[in-house]
């Protein structure tokens, strides 16, 4: 949080993992978010710290990025459910494990899996990720549902 002359700005640097509304919702929070954002540089009026300044424009970055990756992460996951009978929270829980184990950043995996639709399917190492983290997550389960 910056103040300056009675003008308190808060940058918030980490966006939530995972929400349990619907892309639709959110896109539209998102982009509310955005925007006020964006009137909050208009409206600073002088010239504000670089230190606050740099902070709104990351800030705004970060949304923009989370409007443009949220909608194909949602399609992926919706995919990762059909594929692997699993709800949800483990859809995405298995997305964020492949992208841990392959060292692929999460929107990359998710485009993959969506291109691979109408397209080749995914590489090698990916499938073979993919295949792992469903057994780790039907052995998590397994070993939650018997403790």
């Amino acid at each position: 949080m910056t103040t300056n002359d009675n003008l308190t700005i808060t940058a918030d640097s980490e966006a939530p993992a995972h929400r349990e509304h619907d892309d639709q919702s959110w896109q539209a929070s998102d982009a509310a978010q955005y925007h006020a954002a964006q009137a909050t540089l208009e409206v600073v009026g002088p010239p504000a710290p670089a230190a606050a300044e740099r902070a709104l424009k990351q800030e705004l970055n970060q949304v923009w990025h989370l409007l443009e990756t949220r909608p194909v992460i949602g399609l992926a996951r919706s995919i990762v459910m059909t594929l692997g009978g699993c709800t949800h929270e483990e859809a995405f829980q298995v997305l964020v494990d492949v992208s841990r184990h392959t060292n692929i950043e999460l929107r990359e995996i998710a485009q993959r899996l969506v291109d691979s639709v109408d397209g080749p399917p995914p590489s090698g190492p990916l499938r073979t990720a993919l295949h792992n983290a469903f057994e780790r997550l039907r052995a998590n389960t397994t070993h939650t549902n018997t403790a």
